[in-house]
């Protein structure tokens, strides 16, 4: 089965952990290879309690899901896409979303699944928000 390489955002896995939709089977499903930078699971801690909040499951089921995640997306150490921050910087305005932008250009402009409007900016590097990707991977029959 083919599957399609995405480099994820930390605003998608909130909302797959403190969602219901479809973002959550997204986020575990076949069809999808997720890489993100390794500062992804430190913004992650950082968010928890608002985590806990938003969501209806408790603290070992929040710590169960998070620990599958850590299974499922390839976590890529800074010093693999460290060369193209600079780049990242310039093409798009939010500090926060360089470190993923830097990561999609390190890997041949890997394309990027957000529903954060910033990485619109730029065009070097494909944007899916979560109902592109649902569209794309419907035509691609994997979903």
């Amino acid at each position: 089965m083919d599957s399609v390489e995405l480099t994820v955002d930390s605003g998608i896995i909130f909302t797959g952990l403190t969602g219901t939709g479809i973002t959550k089977g997204l986020l575990f499903s076949k069809s999808l290879k997720l890489f993100a930078p390794e500062y992804l699971f430190d913004e992650l801690k950082e968010h928890l309690s608002r985590i806990k909040l938003l969501s209806s499951l408790s603290s070992g089921e929040i710590d169960s899901l998070i620990s599958k995640l850590r299974g499922h997306i390839k976590i890529v150490e800074k010093s693999k896409f460290k060369s193209f921050l600079d780049e990242a910087n310039k093409l798009i305005s939010d500090p926060d979303d360089t470190e993923y932008l830097a990561l999609s250009l390190s890997m041949n402009e890997c394309p990027i699944w957000s529903n954060d409007p910033h990485f619109k900016e730029q065009s070097l590097v494909k944007v899916f928000t979560t109902n592109e990707l649902v569209e794309f991977l419907k035509a691609k029959k994997l979903l």
